[in-house]
């Protein structure tokens, strides 16, 4: 059974010290110990975050856990990570075995096997994903060394080149220098012919063994460059691929496929981003945490296929009727988030209720039926020594109130 992802969720859902330390001992020893079956990860897990219950083995599943909040949370993860497209069937399965009301513990025990398989399928899938962008990162490492093999054949053919006839010019210089000498010392004209003779036909021959291997250096130095050239080639076209790749591969790591939004990942970017810049220029940053109304409800009714139609339209309207500046995402679940630069709480809570109306006049059909949509919200705005964490609990906390106050309005805090 795979359980990084599940360590993964419970490290992100349990901030304690605590806890943290614990989860991640267990964690490790889950990687080097094979649990005999889920139950005993189960007793082992609820042992570090329930340290008081009364946890026994018999029965876990049925007595110990409550089934509907697991699966609420494996739902939550399963919507929260990237899903290879080639998974999508079996991830609208899992996602609609968890969604479903009533289940018995021999049942969840199946869906939880399930869900886990797949979601070894897919960190699988993602490794297998990097291992082709290793292989191909080291074909240019080797692309690169030929490269540079041949631009060391080319410099030292272009060496021995010059080296070649700064011999030639010293060899002819040499023998006119020595023409020159027999002129001038010359006494009778026959010998001095033979001598010229011989010595221009001395230089022809050098000149000629020279211009012969200047053309093999310039035929084998084109070659080099020619080669030199289609090599860059293959790289400039290989590498506009592989940029291709990353951008279609970042994209999809930062988007929400069922929605298009950005992603929880997205968010924290650039929740991080506008942290600086509003510690840096002081301008008001305000959050806005939404939450469809009666979501299970909804998924319990007219299924699964009709949740993911509201997520959808929720999302074009929150995407249609917000300002450009506004950064919009789904954060997980049924639930979305909004930053907002240069917008005080006063102004978010007005454009909040905005579309909150806009989204309560949208009409929705499932199944020939019309379905009320609405959503709740929780609103708050950045304050002296916040963080994303704390600036979230305060709108979560509000989004809470919200809630309990009859859904279907806009809190603040």
């Amino acid at each position: 059974m795979e359980t990084d992802l599940l360590f993964d969720f419970l490290l992100q859902q349990y901030l304690t010290e605590q806890h943290q330390n614990a989860l991640k001992w267990l964690k490790n020893e889950a990687e080097t110990v094979k649990f005999k079956n889920p139950q005993q990860l189960f007793i082992a897990i609820l042992e570090i975050i329930e340290p008081d219950g009364d946890i026994s083995p018999p029965n876990i599943i049925a007595n110990q856990i409550d089934i509907g909040i697991v699966s609420r949370q494996l739902l939550l993860l399963l919507e929260s990570i990237e899903i290879p497209s080639i998974f999508d069937q079996q991830a609208q399965a899992a996602k609609q075995l968890l969604a479903a009301s009533n289940q018995t513990a021999t049942a969840f025990e199946t869906i939880l096997d399930k869900s886990f398989k797949l979601l070894l399928k897919i960190k699988q899938h993602n490794q297998s994903e990097q291992q082709d962008i290793d292989k191909f990162l080291a074909h240019i490492t080797e692309q690169l060394a030929a490269l540079d093999l041949s631009l060391i054949g080319a410099s030292t053919a272009a060496i021995e080149s010059a080296e070649n006839r700064s011999k030639l010019n010293q060899s002819v210089s040499e023998q006119m220098e020595e023409l020159k000498l027999s002129s001038t010392n010359a006494t009778k004209l026959e010998p001095l012919k033979g001598i010229i003779n011989s010595r221009l036909a001395n230089i022809a021959k050098e000149i000629q063994d020279h211009s012969q291997k200047e053309a093999i250096h310039r035929q084998k130095t084109q070659q080099q460059l020619d080669n030199l050239v289609n090599k860059i080639k293959d790289m400039e076209s290989e590498s506009c691929d592989l940029k291709s790749k990353l951008k279609i591969a970042n994209t999809q790591a930062l988007r929400d496929t069922l929605t298009g939004l950005p992603n929880r990942h997205a968010y924290n970017e650039c929740l991080e981003t506008e942290l600086a810049r509003w510690k840096r220029y002081h301008s008001p940053l305000s959050l806005i945490v939404w939450d469809i109304d009666h979501f299970k409800n909804i998924n319990d009714s007219y299924g699964h296929k009709a949740g993911d139609k509201v997520l959808q339209l929720i999302a074009k309207q929150l995407s249609e009727h917000s300002r450009t500046t506004d950064f919009i995402s789904r954060f997980g679940g049924e639930e979305f988030t909004m930053l907002l630069p240069n917008t005080d709480s006063q102004s978010a809570l007005i454009l909040a209720n905005q579309l909150r109306q806009t989204i309560e006049k949208t009409g929705f059909n499932a199944s020939g039926t019309s379905v009320a949509i609405t959503v709740s919200c929780g609103v708050t705005e950045f304050i002296a020594d916040d963080t994303g964490e704390t600036a979230f609990e305060r709108a979560d906390q509000a989004l809470y109130q919200a809630k309990q106050q009859g859904r279907n309005q806009c809190c603040i805090l």
